[in-house]
């Protein structure tokens, strides 16, 4: 009996430790601050900048050969954010890079027809748009959707065939955890006025 009595003493002392560990990893995971939007989507995007703490000065591609594209970012995904929708009818692949002179730009996810993205950045060859850089976000995510915006009923969710990502994490709205890349402007309905 003593026996056994230690036996659960120890599985119980041993459960308390795990459980210990657990809640300061917790603790350390929410006090650590948020990350900077900024920094986040200049990291995502590949793009290099003069400002990258501002997000100023930035463009994709090859300078030394002049194939790049001046960038503009956008990186809020909120209420105030730069929506579009994938028009084209074969869908588009989303590149971990810009497409340039020497890039080796890879295919992160593949986005269906009507998939809804926030464009977090413009990759722009004098003042006309070619690239953007868009992260899928859930339409249940986005207030006018939530509104019942008529290009919510057109665009909204589809399935995404994920490419290259860690699966381990739910997509949340303008998170790494989401399908994102560069896409061809010719691929996209941009809503320049808002959704």
């Amino acid at each position: 009996m003593k026996i056994a009595y230690l036996h659960d003493q120890r599985r119980s002392a041993g459960l308390g430790i795990a459980l210990s560990g657990l809640l300061l990893s917790l603790q350390a995971w929410a006090a650590a601050p948020a990350a900077d939007p900024v920094a986040t989507l200049v990291q995502a995007s590949g793009v290099q900048c003069t400002d990258a703490k501002a997000g100023r000065g930035c463009n994709a591609g090859d300078v030394a050969s002049g194939d790049f594209y001046d960038v503009e970012l956008t990186p809020s995904c909120g209420a105030q954010g730069f929506f579009a929708g994938v028009a084209d009818a074969n869908g588009v692949d989303a590149l971990d890079r810009v497409p340039s002179t020497g890039s080796k730009a890879v295919a992160t996810a593949r986005f269906a027809q009507g998939q809804l993205v926030c464009v977090q950045a413009i990759g722009r060859a004098g003042q006309n748009p070619q690239y953007y850089f868009v992260t899928s976000v859930p339409a249940s995510s986005v207030a006018a959707c939530k509104a019942g915006s008529a290009l919510c009923g057109t665009y909204g969710d589809r399935p995404i065939q994920h490419l290259k990502r860690d699966h381990s994490h739910a997509c949340q709205p303008a998170s790494a955890q989401c399908a994102q890349g560069w896409v061809s402007a010719r691929a996209l309905d941009v809503f320049s006025n808002g959704l």
